[in-house]
């Protein structure tokens, strides 16, 4: 059972209707082959976020950092609406003290991550977020299907807070895809859009229960 705390910024995450359609959906596709392209999986895990009382292992998602030089272009990130690399890292420099960079997502923009390898015992995504009053962000999962079909699912909205805070862990559901794959594993990306007045994330973290 996560341990996490909901951090109060944020208050609740609502979670849509379609996450419980998506598990659903996951559920009654675990019977074939998966189809997406071999991705490396995730590898060094630590306790990000221990100092809010989670005690699960992480590990950061592919450039979930948002230092990568290039970002725009070579990070394996898609960026549309104005979304950006920029100067300023979260608070608490959870992944590294040296980090200086986060993401700006205007209203309307989206950040889609690279696929992600993740397994059965991958459940949940993190990560750190701000933004002014009125601001959301949508958290949408993207999954093939073991007959072919890509399907993008919304997980929940977030409401930040005016200040950097950790976000609630983010159930995905797509990782039961991996049951019946021929190696075990299963590939997903995550979109982030922004609405209202734009906000920031930085630290995107995979929760790998496969290390505990």
């Amino acid at each position: 059972m996560k341990t996490a705390a909901m951090p109060r910024p944020f208050g609740a995450l609502t979670i849509c209707t379609m996450a419980t359609a998506a598990l659903a959906l996951f559920a009654a596709h675990v019977g074939g082959a998966a189809t997406s392209p071999t991705v490396t999986c995730p590898g060094i895990s630590s306790t990000a976020f221990a100092q809010w009382g989670d005690q699960d292992q992480y590990t950061l998602a592919p450039n979930g950092d948002f230092e990568a030089a290039n970002f725009a272009t070579a990070s394996g990130w898609t960026l549309t609406g104005g979304a950006a690399q920029i100067a300023g890292n979260e608070s608490f420099g959870v992944h590294a003290k040296t980090d200086s960079h986060s993401l700006s997502l205007p209203a309307g923009a989206t950040a889609t991550t690279p696929s992600i390898c993740v397994n059965v015992y991958d459940p949940t995504i993190r990560l750190f977020a701000t933004g002014s009053a009125g601001s959301s962000l949508a958290v949408s999962v993207i999954a093939t299907l073991a007959n072919g079909t890509v399907v993008t699912l919304p997980l929940g909205k977030l409401a930040p807070g005016a200040t950097w805070a950790p976000t609630p862990a983010i159930y995905f559901f797509a990782n039961l895809l991996a049951l019946r794959s021929a190696n075990g594993t299963a590939n997903v990306q995550f979109r982030f859009t922004a609405a209202g007045n734009g906000v920031k994330i930085d630290d995107l973290f995979l929760d790998p229960r496969k290390g505990h």
